[in-house]
This record gives C-alpha cells, structure tokens and sequence, in this order.
C-alpha cells in the first residue's frame, strides 16, 4: 500500500494565501520517509519537493501558494473603449495539479495520487480569513455603487456571473433619466460571454461604443447599468450600477484605475485639484572656470560668455502628482484603502494610462459621523521617470 489520502484546497482558494495539500501514507513510519509533491501547470513542472511526515501526524503538508502565486498575470489591463473584457486562466484564476508520490530506501515512486486545484487571485480580508470566499453572482468591488462620471472617461468594475445558469448569455439593461428624473430610454440587450468573471467599463463613451446609447450630460443626470448575474428558472437576478452624469468644474478630473482586492479593476475619480511637482535627481562634476591663453588667464570668451566651474552632465525627473477627490461616502472611505496597497495603478491623463506608485504608507479609515466631510488626498509618482539632457 501506499498514499491513502491526498486533500487539497477546495471553493475558491486565493494564491495570495497559503494553498496547503495534505498527504497520507501507510508507509509513512519507514526509515528516512518522504513525500514528494509535484506541482504541474498543464504539462509543465514547476516545483518538486520532499517533504517529511509531520512527526504528530505522520501527514505531509506541502504550500503551493509561493510557487502558484508567479503563475498569475499583472499585464491584461487593456483599456479599450468596449463594455467588458472576459477574463480567462491566468488572469482571474489560475488551475494546477498536485501530484504525490514517495521516496525511501533509495527508490522514488511518483504521482501515486493526484489532483486538480483551481486558485484565484484575490487577497483574503484582515478579519475573519480563510472564512470568506471570493464574490460570486454580483459586482466584485466593495465600493458603492453609484458615482459621478463624465465623458471621456472609463468606469471600471469586475463582475462575477453564474454562467453555468445563463448559458453563456448575459441580459443587460441600460436606463438613462433627465433632470426631472423622468425615464428617458431603456435598452436592453444580449451578450453571449464565455467566462463568468467579466472585467467591464461602463463609461457613457464605452456604452455608447458598444450599444449605441448616447450619454451627455446636457440632457442626461444619470443612468442605471443593470446586468444579469443569475437566473432561476425563468427569472434573471440583476446587479445595477447608477452613474451620475456630471460637466468638469475648473479642475480636469484624473481618474485611477486600481486592481482590487478581488483581483478586478475599480475606478477612483479625482475630480478636484490636482498639483504636479517634480524631483529632480542632477549629477555634476567640478572643473577649472578659467583657460590658460598665450599672454593671459581667461575667464570668459570673447563673445562674453563666462566658463564652466561646475557641469551637469546627467538630470533625472520624477514627477508627482497630489490629487483630491470630493468627500467620498463612508463605504468608499473604506473601499479607498485598498487603492493605496493595490498592486497595479494606472492614472489616466490626457486619454493616456500611465503606471503609478502611491506614495503613501499608511491610511486612516475615516466615517463622517466622527470625522465630518472630508476630502480624500494622495500623492501618486509616475512610474516613467523623463532623463534630462546628458553631456
């Protein structure tokens, strides 16, 4: 006999947490025993390891979360101007195999037992870890679901769908109000998607490109996006987002879009002052201001223009940008956090995402029922320094 047992992680288990699998064997008490763990991503091998019993149990336990963790990709966020961008293994979610085997008295058995694992990336909550599961049938973001939007602008926001009820077939309806608030339109439509976590931007430019619904708000105060995220029998569940329309004041918005704790992007729109500084990082070295001449010393030419006693021969910029956001509401106080340790931001700026780093390192949740109306500030550093003139 052999392994006996082999248990791996099961529901919706995050690579940004530990993914543990525990063997059993009835050879478990021979000299020198150890189990050897493979870790497959399709054909390919990533890991081997042997791994002792635990001397209580007699079990091995072997993480694979270290090693699945650099299997998930940060370079899919690719802005273009549709409603929804399907995600698919490598992104959202990650699937890997566990195989076990045995090693001792010289001779390696492998893959006596095996098992299919699939992980995703989304980070566990401070409290109650390894309790909650990843969002499933609703908008992934914990932010409140309505904001204010205008032209020219994305809006991001990741859902999770039960495709397995919709077949595939997602019902969308999109209803826009003027300013008495009066029923404007309703469109309703059909997209047929072949995964159930969708990354969307329901932008009114987005909308507009998809399902030709015209959004401005001349005439627009604002509109409900409402997609479909189950259905029972013949009754569909829908999730909506309200959008207010609004016109830029005397500030340029500058909205973030930021990967969440749910591994989907969200957009934060600064729509209040924004202030771009510059650091400069200058090198320099010293030389003599003066030349030597047959009948002088010279400290200038003859055109009058005086020597060098210094040179700079290499400038490096770094821009920074502090942005201001209206006084949020609390639920997106609490959601705000999560921009300021997310992985992966981009600053969209004159219809460009450009990466950036967060330059805070610490964050104070606030509530206006103890901290009054408060507006948000950050400072974000562009992530492409611009290299002076060199000499």
């Amino acid at each position: 006999m052999s392994i006996s047992s082999l248990i791996n992680p099961s529901g919706t288990p995050s690579v940004q947490d530990n993914l543990w699998s525990i063997a059993a064997s009835t050879n478990s008490g021979q000299t020198d025993f150890k189990f050897v763990f493979d870790v497959f991503k399709g054909s390919t091998q990533l890991i081997r390891a042997k791994v002792y019993p635990d001397p209580t149990t007699g079990r091995g336990y072997f993480d694979a979360g270290p090693v699945v963790r650099n299997e998930v990709t940060y370079t899919w966020f690719a802005p273009n101007g549709t409603t929804h961008m399907t995600t698919d293994s490598g992104i959202m979610e990650t699937q890997y195999s566990i195989r076990v085997g045995e090693d001792y008295s010289g001779v390696t058995t492998l893959n006596l037992s095996s098992g299919n694992v699939t992980a995703y990336n989304w980070r566990p909550p401070l409290f109650k870890r390894r309790k909650t599961t990843i969002k499933s049938n609703d908008f992934i973001t914990d932010r409140f679901l309505s904001t204010y939007h205008n032209t020219g602008e994305n809006l991001f926001i990741g859902v999770n769908l039960n495709q397995t009820a919709l077949s595939g077939s997602v019902p969308i309806r999109i209803k826009t109000y003027n300013y008495s608030n009066t029923l404007v339109t309703t469109y309703t439509d059909t997209k047929f998607v072949s995964n159930k976590y969708l990354q969307l931007d329901i932008g009114a430019d987005a909308i507009y490109y998809e399902y030709t619904v015209s959004i401005n708000a001349d005439s627009i105060k604002y509109y409900t996006f409402e997609i479909a995220v189950d259905k029972v029998g013949a009754n569909y569940t829908y999730k909506m987002f309200t959008v207010n329309m609004t016109c830029n004041g005397l500030y340029t918005p500058i909205p973030l879009h930021f990967m969440n704790n749910w591994g989907m992007f969200d957009t934060a729109r600064f729509d209040l002052v924004s202030r771009l500084s510059m650091d400069l990082e200058r090198k320099s070295f010293q030389k003599r201001d003066y030349v030597f001449g047959n009948t002088s010393v010279d400290y200038y030419t003859a055109n009058n223009v005086y020597y060098e006693s210094k040179v700079n021969f290499n400038l490096k910029e770094n821009w920074t940008y502090k942005l201001t956001m209206t006084p949020p509401t609390d639920t997106d106080w609490q959601w705000l956090a999560q921009l300021i340790d997310s992985p992966q931001i981009y600053a969209c700026i004159d219809s460009n995402y450009y990466p950036v780093t967060i330059k805070e390192t610490n964050y104070e949740y606030s509530k206006h029922q103890f901290n009054g109306l408060k507006a948000f500030e950050i400072n974000i550093e562009l992530n492409q320094p611009r290299n002076g003139f060199q000499r």
